[in-house]
């Protein structure tokens, strides 16, 4: 099974580098510098919070589709969710009838993007399917991917991932199949409110997490999200031991007393950093419209008021215009 990461970037490197590491076939297809970067650095580097400090080098890096570029049986795309509509033509040129496709993005709306976009393409592909990342990655220097947050990649259960399960299994790693990822596009959705806040306070998850202003306006956008939910009757998976509803409590109490469940929820590199801070950092534009926007379009959709996703909506466009942005603002 010949296998490509299309998009390669954080997330993407990292689940190339678990697939390498199950000793399966995967080419990154990425940009010139991260090519340049893995090349320059005789591979890529995993690690984690939890000690894993593994080198891996893909089968090959390409940054150019040619005549000569190989068609691939499994295919995921790590780009983020804006990057997806103009690829369509390139993800015809990579599969064949049997490939597989699956969208790795977090948020609500590009898999109907890339459905709408195929189909007015000339041949149908291919399996088109979801997977998520349900976990935290940051690049550092020398090639280097850092897992910062607890979690296991969680993809839709066909044939191609069943054969990933199993050779993760036998290299002492693991991965989650699922039959329905509604639910765990929603349910993920719910943590993914935190990403622009981390980006607004520009501090690490766990420093940020510490203070309660900031825990208070995460509390609120997730009631937001889980009342647009039970109007529109959306499932919810859970990511933590506790069920979503009761995060907003959570996240509400004392201090010392959310520092003390918080450790028994979810394991937290004290470094770790949301993708969307990254993006601000680099300048990039950011998920917003696919992540708490998506929550204020679903809200006026079914009459919820949203006015906290809202804020932070324009809070994140303004940091994106390269304006500051002050978090009481928000309050």
């Amino acid at each position: 099974m010949k296998i490509a990461i299309f998009g390669a970037g954080s997330t993407g490197c990292y689940l190339a580098g678990e697939l390498l590491m199950a000793k399966l076939d995967v080419s990154l297809i990425c940009r010139e510098r991260i090519k340049r970067s893995i090349i320059d650095n005789q591979g890529f580097t995993l690690t984690s919070y939890q000690g894993l400090h593994q080198k891996v080098m893909p089968n090959a890096l390409i940054t150019e589709l040619d005549a000569d570029t190989p068609r691939f049986d499994l295919i995921f795309v790590t780009l983020k969710c804006h990057q997806l509509s103009n690829i369509t033509e390139q993800l015809l040129q990579l599969t064949h009838q049997q490939s597989t496709i699956v969208l790795m993005q977090n948020g609500l709306g590009s898999l109907d993007e890339v459905k709408q976009a195929f189909a007015n393409a000339p041949a149908q592909p291919r399996l088109l399917l979801q997977g998520i990342t349900p976990f935290n990655v940051l690049q550092k220097e020398h090639a280097t991917f850092h897992k910062g947050t607890e979690g296991q990649f969680t993809f839709a259960n066909t044939p191609h991932t069943q054969t990933i399960q199993q050779a993760m299994l036998s290299a002492g790693l693991s991965c989650t199949l699922v039959e329905d990822m509604a639910p765990i596009i929603y349910g993920k959705l719910l943590l993914n409110l935190n990403n622009a806040l981390n980006a607004i306070t520009d501090v690490p998850i766990k420093q940020q997490l510490s203070k309660k202003q900031t825990r208070k306006l995460l509390s609120l956008a997730m009631k937001e999200w889980l009342s647009v939910c039970k109007k529109a009757q959306l499932p919810l998976a859970k990511f933590t031991m506790l069920k979503p509803q009761w995060l907003p409590l959570i996240l509400s109490l004392p201090d010392s007393l959310f520092t003390l469940l918080a450790k028994q929820m979810l394991d937290i590199d004290p470094q770790a950093r949301s993708s969307m801070w990254e993006d601000i950092q680099a300048k990039r534009k950011t998920e917003i419209d696919y992540l708490n926007q998506a929550v204020v379009k679903l809200g006026q959709q079914h009459q919820v008021a949203t006015p906290v996703n809202a804020a932070i909506v324009s809070a994140i466009k303004q940091l994106e215009q390269g304006q500051k942005v002050d978090i009481e603002s928000l309050a």
